[in-house]
């Protein structure tokens, strides 16, 4: 399934016009569908997103929403060509009214379509741990980030989530329009494979920290999310509630920590 399309644009400037063909990140609508082990089907609504990696995105999503705890919650998943049906094993108790939205979610909102503010509390407090995070570390993997973002070169309409262990290498990465898609994406990729040790590494996000996006770091429980944009208030709150080490406004030569500073270490 393919994630970028063609289309024949007219550029315009001072002194000529010129036609050529320009990619662009495709945008595509997908239903997400709960099945219980009664078979008994629950919509979780629509999502915009860009086509490809749709498992994880969909694991990804179930997790941030505290759906499922694990990977095994999940006994089957089934795709067409616009749905997502995922039918989870007897154990799981699956509340429908805590997780119904009352509209489409499109690329630009993770949280849109929740009925109540209780819907967004999720208290996951982060164990200070052993974990420490070089500054430079951080440095290095803005610029692999950047050099790794394959759907945004050709396009420059994509948001990207990664993956990398504390001394800097990456582990995974995942591009889509939406942040949050991107971000679920990375969740379901990580939580499917059990060789990553979620505690030894940190999440590091294209674009700014907004709230949905640190509560979907807190909920996987990794220590440290790294942001090359800025943060929000309720974000930042978020952050420091749960022990999350937030940093952002990631340039070449420094950063900014909002919480939990001890992580990081200059040298």
């Amino acid at each position: 399934m393919t994630a970028v399309r063609d289309e024949d644009v007219l550029r315009i400037n001072s002194s000529r016009k010129t036609h050529f063909l320009d990619s662009v990140a495709i945008e595509e609508p997908v239903s997400m569908i709960i099945q219980n082990h009664e078979n008994h089907r629950f919509s979780l609504g629509i999502t915009m997103r860009t086509p490809g990696e749709d498992k994880d995105l969909v694991i990804g999503f179930l997790f941030s929403e505290s759906i499922i705890k694990s990977h095994s919650d999940i006994d089957s998943i089934t795709f067409s060509e616009d749905e997502i049906i995922v039918r989870l094993i007897k154990n799981v108790n699956f509340e429908p009214d805590l997780h119904r939205r009352q509209a489409t979610k499109t690329s630009a909102c993770g949280i849109c379509g929740k009925e109540s503010i209780s819907q967004l509390s999720h208290s996951h407090f982060i164990s200070s741990g052993q974990f420490s995070l070089k500054y430079n570390v951080i440095i290095k993997a803005s610029e692999n980030l950047k050099s790794r973002q394959e759907l945004f070169s050709s396009t420059g309409g994509t948001h990207a989530a990664a993956f990398f262990s504390n001394d800097g290498k990456l582990i995974s990465i995942r591009e889509d329009i939406g942040r949050h898609n991107a971000m679920d994406k990375l969740v379901g990729a990580l939580i499917s494979n059990q060789e990553i040790s979620i505690n030894d590494g940190f999440i590091f996000l294209s674009g700014r920290a907004s709230f949905e996006l640190v509560q979907k770091a807190v909920i996987l429980g990794v220590p440290v999310l790294a942001a090359v944009g800025a943060p929000s208030s309720l974000a930042v709150d978020l952050a420091r509630e749960n022990n999350l080490t937030l940093i952002a406004f990631v340039k070449k030569h420094r950063i900014t920590v909002y919480s939990a500073p001890s992580r990081i270490s200059i040298n």
